[in-house]
């Protein structure tokens, strides 16, 4: 494990357990900003209960771009940083 690595995972021990979402939310758009897939166990269960839910409430056309707009969503907020 890098320096900095080690440097975040110590990072995160320090923040309250109640916290953690919001950081493991950013990281899951950081993934997919670098294009990293992610593997979470976790969400892929509850995915898989969830899944075509709203699917009558959905826009056809916007439907191919589902994939990348997390991703997006990230680049457009901090384009100007």
């Amino acid at each position: 494990m890098t320096k900095a690595k080690q440097q975040v995972v110590e990072m995160l021990n320090d923040i309250p357990d109640d916290k953690v979402i919001h950081i493991l939310e950013m990281m899951r758009g950081f993934m997919l900003l670098y294009g990293v897939d992610s593997k979470d166990t976790s969400s892929a269960e509850s995915a898989s209960t969830a899944m075509g839910v709203f699917k009558k409430y959905a826009n056809p056309a916007l439907i191919p771009k589902e994939k990348d707009a997390w991703g997006d969503a990230v680049r457009e907020k901090y384009a100007d940083n």
